[in-house]
């Protein structure tokens, strides 16, 4: 029988499911719409959609790495509840998730096309799988958000995952003699990602625009220390505002680099040294090493262009 867009939005009216789960439950039931609503509670979906706009801050981070090294993953599934989170059967979603997005011989798009993917396990869309558990618990589980890093013939990927799940590195190193030494390294610079989350590798990976904010803002605290100083000592010995201001910029901005920056950063397990220091010393040691990328997902924080209430 042929599903008729018509037909597909009066299940939907009556429903509130989605376009594509009404338009599956109408070729299930032969197009009878009353068969496609019990149908589309069954299979949760009608469950999921009533609750879709509660808050989900708990779940689960984690990670998977293919046995060569070669791709991982990072994914993260959200819940209503810690209690649901710890469950066996949403963690076993979850490590689903990273298995297919390490293995998968093309990463999906984006969040939309993973749930649409089917489950080696079950054979499932992941979509259905997660809103059969959304019927099963009566919490909304949502899937938030997904890396998969793939490295170079010479690179390497590491996962690390913290607090139980509530955070999850990634970073991918290239290396010119892969080894057990590496592997170490990968292991602690991922630590010291999770602890300190930087926010680019070297200097010149910060966005211009954020630069160019930071630097007004050193700007403007370093005129106003200056001009302080030079009210308290009137007369003679008067600061040349002007000449000093470059300098203590570039010191404030300096300083905010070994904050911000990976490379520049003191060392989490070390902090008589910097990243820096730790890979130049490994390098000589191992051969040449380089950090490619990293990737910090900790549960439930704000994205940037996210919509912090659905959240």
């Amino acid at each position: 029988m042929e599903i008729t867009s018509k037909m597909v939005k009066a299940l939907r009216d009556k429903t509130n499911a989605g376009m594509m789960d009404c338009k599956a439950a109408l070729k299930e039931c032969d197009g009878d719409i009353e068969k496609s609503v019990d149908w589309l509670r069954q299979k949760g979906l009608m469950t999921a959609r009533k609750r879709a706009g509660r808050a989900t801050r708990e779940g689960l981070v984690l990670t998977r790495i293919t046995d060569d090294g070669k791709t991982g993953a990072v994914v993260e599934l959200n819940s209503e509840t810690d209690f649901v989170a710890k469950m066996d059967s949403f963690r076993e979603i979850t490590e689903s998730l990273a298995a297919y997005l390490a293995s998968a011989a093309e990463a999906p798009a984006d969040v939309p096309a993973l749930l649409e993917a089917k489950c080696p396990k079950c054979g499932e869309t992941f979509g259905e799988v997660i809103n059969r558990a959304v019927g099963t618990t009566g919490e909304v589980i949502r899937l938030r958000r997904f890396k998969v890093v793939k490295a170079g013939p010479n690179g390497l990927v590491h996962g690390y995952v913290h607090a139980g799940g509530r955070l999850g590195v990634l970073i991918e190193l290239e290396a010119e003699k892969p080894g057990p030494g590496v592997d170490e390294l990968a292991h602690n610079l991922a630590m010291h990602v999770a602890a300190i989350n930087p926010m680019a590798i070297k200097v010149e990976h910060l966005p211009e625009d954020f630069l160019a904010k930071e630097r007004a803002v050193h700007e403007a605290k370093s005129r106003e220390e200056l001009e302080a100083k030079a009210k308290k000592s009137p007369g003679k010995g008067q600061p040349n505002i002007e000449a000093l201001l470059p300098k203590m910029v570039d010191g404030k901005m300096k300083k905010s680099f070994s904050e911000l920056v990976l490379m520049e950063q003191a060392y989490v397990k070390e902090p008589g040294m910097t990243v820096d220091a730790l890979v130049k010393g490994a390098s000589a040691d191992l051969g040449k090493i380089e950090i490619a990328s990293f990737t910090r997902f900790q549960l439930g924080e704000e994205i940037e262009g996210e919509n912090a209430s659905e959240e």
